[in-house]
């Protein structure tokens, strides 16, 4: 307020010197001016009521001046003059002071409305920026979800058939970068270059149903440069403009290559276990026809025959142990054979094999051996091993028609967790004995490597391959807990790299072998045989009453626990694992070791998933035995049972 009544100053002043000038008798309007001036500077600048009073006063003079007279007439003149001049003053000074204060207001809501202005702009801003934040965010978010999920995606221009757009993750699954893809992919009539020959037809007609407007999904096998061959999965849709034409093709890829090849694996993981179930079978029946032979043939070889007679049954027991053989390698592949494991050296196994397999390989094939010093010992089937070594070797031979070299390597490898997710192996890490089998042979067409595994697969001419010696090799080595790795190139050669578990526990001294009688000591002992095969219960009950031993007979486990309870103790348990009725091998013992906790037990069985029976009831020490059984072995099993019970009591 004391700002605004200063602003009425200069019109007070404006007055003062208008009475100065009126008393010296100045005659010009300069008096009269001079207070319209001040009037004006004290409206414009001191606001309404400054403006106000300062008309006021000038009005006020000029009508003082006029009833008084004071002045020459041109500062007051007549009434009109007077009042015209009066009004003027005061019009002035109001209408300034209303216009200041009205500006005041106007600059006053305005710098208001800038710092609201301003602060919805700051508050603009940083929502902008929490926007732009969240939209980093999620970008980034949605960038790693589709690097982790292996997605790519892409856009291609149905008028020019450029590819518009390429993910970094779309190009990799074809082995190439995002420019060297678009570069390749260009024109109306691209290039089928990442694409198998046998699946164009797939990619032809996919591109013609969604440029034609269908969205389509889509799987076919691409070829990286290195030859590498890919499954590769498309979802794609067509991009409509106004018009409803389909300008634009936008899709995304995934790679299904792990996928499928674990399918491949799994299904000849089926076709195997289909086949061992039925090879199992066959094996059951085939060992129990086997035993029977065997049997008779031995029995008829202790009469006195003559020695025509001798020769010939000796050759067709040879012939009835070449036929165990060969039950033991169909159920190889299976990974049902039987397996004896035991200690060894693999070193001494292949200069073993070698010994005499050198025979199967012509003078034109130059054999190497590389053999590691202090090799680790291994825990294995050695008839395997060598089985696995022959096949192999007479692979390569085949592989070199007119001659080359075979090598034969062995080293020891501790193999970690990364190795392995690297390499997306299927056994577990840890310490093994890598033995590498090379030649120089023709070698293998990538499309064929994954088949040369599989049973009956064979690409030798009719009579020269069955196709299950790989396969057998396959299935022995997995069944041991190792794996097997082939590197070929057609041309160069063939690599077979074997990896065996390392024996980890020390060696135990090598025990001296106890002659054990095969005729019972001191009283006769009474035997229980239960064995569903009728010609088999005769042979086995020839074969132990010849050597002296007692022997009751039952053709199903009902029936020997029955006998078990009528005919009083027995020192023996000799069974078959699978038979008919309720009470098979092991359940068999556990009901008659429930009456007898120390009979011993001896179990015969026709294939090895048979032979790897476990449960209650069964104890380690009980004796498992593989159909056939010679009567030499027959005896010294029965003998080693006999004698352990007799040692503990």
């Amino acid at each position: 307020m004391l700002t605004k009544l200063l602003w009425a100053l200069p019109a007070a002043v404006a007055i003062l010197l208008v009475e100065t000038s009126m008393g010296t008798g100045i005659s010009v309007p300069v008096p009269f001016l001079t207070i319209i001036v001040c009037v004006t500077i004290a409206g414009a600048f001191g606001g309404q009521r400054a403006g106000l009073l300062a008309g006021s006063m000038g009005a006020l003079f000029v009508v003082r001046a006029y009833f008084e007279q004071f002045g020459p007439p041109s500062l007051t003149g007549g009434v009109p003059q007077a009042a015209i001049g009066s009004a003027l003053i005061f019009s002035i000074g109001t209408l300034l002071g209303r216009l200041k204060d009205q500006r005041d207001t106007s600059v006053k809501s305005l710098r208001e409305n800038e710092k609201i202005l301003e602060s919805l702009l700051d508050r603009e801003k940083v929502e902008k920026g929490r926007q732009a934040t969240k939209v980093a965010e999620s970008e980034a978010r949605l960038s790693t979800a589709v690097r982790i999920a292996g997605v790519g995606h892409y856009s291609f221009s149905v008028k020019t058939g450029n590819c518009d757009f390429c993910s970094d993750q779309h190009a990799a699954h074809f082995g190439l970068t995002p420019d060297e893809y678009c570069a390749r992919a260009a024109g109306p009539n691209p290039e089928l270059f990442y694409v198998h020959s046998d699946d164009h037809h797939i990619v032809l007609d996919a591109i013609g149903r969604i440029n034609s407007g269908e969205a389509l999904i889509f799987e076919y096998r691409a070829v990286r440069p290195n030859g590498e061959i890919r499954y590769i999965r498309e979802f794609e849709e067509p991009i409509f403009d106004h018009n409803g034409d389909v300008v634009e093709n936008v899709g995304t890829s995934i790679d299904l290559t792990e996928l499928r090849q674990a399918e491949i694996r799994l299904r000849q993981s089926q076709r195997i276990e289909a086949l061992g179930t039925l090879t199992g079978g066959v094996a059951h029946d085939f060992n129990n026809l086997l035993a029977i032979i065997l049997g008779n043939l031995e029995l008829s070889l202790e009469n006195g025959q003559a020695d025509d007679w001798r020769d010939l049954i000796g050759e067709a027991i040879k012939a009835t142990k070449r036929g165990a053989d060969l039950t033991k390698n169909l159920l190889s592949f299976s990974r049902r054979a039987h397996l004896e494991p035991r200690r060894l050296n693999l070193n001494q196994s292949i200069q073993k094999t070698m010994a005499w397999a050198s025979r199967v390989l012509p003078e034109t094939i130059d054999v190497e051996n590389a053999l590691m010093a202090g090799i680790w010992d291994v825990e294995l089937d050695a008839a395997s091993v060598e089985n696995a070594i022959i096949n192999i070797l007479l692979n390569a031979r085949d592989a070199m028609p007119a001659g080359g070299k075979v090598t034969i390597e062995t080293a020891n490898m501790r193999i970690g967790e990364e190795y392995f997710n690297q390499r997306d192996e299927d056994i577990a890490p840890g310490r093994y004995v890598m033995l590498a089998i090379s030649d120089t042979g023709h070698g293998i067409p990538p499309e064929k490597i994954d088949a040369i595994f599989e049973p009956f697969y064979t690409d030798k001419p009719v009579g020269q391959g069955s196709g299950l010696g790989l396969s057998m090799v396959h299935g022995f080595i997995k069944q041991s807990g190792g794996a097997i790795r082939v590197h070929s190139e057609v041309g160069v050669g063939t690599t077979f790299k074997l990896y065996f578990k390392a024996a980890m526990q020390p060696e135990t001294p090598p025990q001296s072998e106890i002659t054990e009688p095969l005729h019972p000591v001191g009283k006769r002992a009474e035997i229980l045989v239960v064995e569903d095969e009728k010609d088999v219960i005769r042979i086995l009950k020839r074969v132990l009453e010849g050597a002296g031993y007692a022997v009751t007979t039952a053709t199903s486990g009902d029936e020997g626990l029955q006998k078990f309870k009528s005919s009083g103790r027995f020192d023996l348990l000799l069974s078959d694992v699978v038979m008919p009725g309720k009470l098979q091998g092991p359940a068999l013992a556990k009901a008659i070791r429930s009456i007898d906790p120390d009979i011993p037990c001896i179990f015969l069985s026709g294939y090895a998933s048979e032979a790897t029976i476990h449960g209650n009831g069964l104890k380690p020490s009980d004796i498992r035995l593989m159909k056939p059984v010679s009567r030499l072995d027959l005896l010294r099993a029965v003998s080693k049972a006999l004698i352990q019970v007799k040692e503990k009591t």
